[in-house]
């Protein structure tokens, strides 16, 4: 009997576009798993390919996911069914029970607890942990359990671009994020509905904001990269690992305003237009 243990995921590094090396890029921090959002039939798959790829059995490296739409069954077709347990009443996820996947692994997944959102912003904080007994060549040893962190994100729609006011929110996701992510052993799983549009734009976004921080991009102009552009090198990056990843003009215009406001800031370039928020 065949077994599909396929997923659509796809592991993504980015690498920086510039002549400087960033120093806010170490280690593992700009790794990402990017996966469609897990459907009926897929959990299970899901969960198999988190603990194989992040199961570190390291409090300080858990596994961190970012989901980027919303989590409720009345609002459209995207939750067709939980993937995770959302709180104390849901019932544990047993991973592989009937061995669907192929082979001995077992695994289950439970909700900890709810953690304090993101001040002013709609994004949740969950606590879960999984586990799994593993085998060391004939030997079964004891279970071994991963802190699993996961956060969701309502507020950016699907094909498009995040409001003004909640381009903050954002970016509080994804230095939370980081900083959850620990030693940065693990690349972070990051899903939208297709896994390609949001979920593109946030990676690409995060990791030109940390070229742009870390001053990678000043004398630009002076250098080897004069005529080229790092939004699309990055964007083109993103797309040699994973098909049609920022998949509408809106979300790809999105990636420009929002640096473009924070080069603004940062190097104190007055507002023709006026009075601006500050997104950081």
């Amino acid at each position: 009997m065949g077994y599909n243990d396929y997923i659509n995921a796809s592991p993504v590094t980015l690498l920086s576009t510039s002549d400087k090396q960033n120093s806010l890029k170490t280690g593992i921090q700009y790794k990402y798993i990017c996966t469609q959002r897990p459907k009926r039939q897929t959990v299970g798959h899901f969960w198999h390919m988190v603990w194989h790829e992040l199961a570190t059995p390291s409090t300080s490296s858990p596994a961190v996911i970012i989901m980027l739409t919303f989590d409720d069954p009345s609002r459209g077709y995207e939750l067709d069914s939980p993937y995770y347990p959302r709180d104390e009443n849901s019932d544990p996820l047993i991973i592989n029970k009937d061995l669907e996947l192929g082979d001995n692994f077992k695994a289950v997944v439970k909700f900890v607890s709810r953690e304090p959102g993101i001040e002013r912003t709609a994004i949740e904080v969950r606590k879960l942990s999984m586990t799994a007994r593993v085998k060391n060549g004939e030997e079964e040893v004891e279970e071994v359990e991963k802190p699993i962190w996961h956060y969701s994100y309502p507020n950016w729609p699907d094909f498009g671009a995040v409001e003004e006011e909640n381009v903050a929110s954002v970016l509080a996701l994804m230095d939370i994020t980081r900083k959850q992510n620990g030693q940065g052993e693990n690349p972070r799983v990051v899903h939208c509905s297709a896994g390609v549009g949001r979920t593109g734009t946030f990676i690409a976004l995060e990791f030109l904001i940390g070229e742009l921080q870390s001053g990678a991009w000043e004398g630009w102009d002076d250098s080897n990269h004069a005529n080229s552009d790092p939004v699309y090198d990055t964007v083109n990056q993103l797309r040699m690992q994973r098909k049609t990843m920022v998949q509408s003009y809106e979300q790809y215009g999105f990636i420009y305003e929002v640096l473009q406001k924070i080069w603004e800031e940062k190097y104190g370039i007055p507002d023709v237009g006026g009075e601006k928020e500050k997104f950081v």
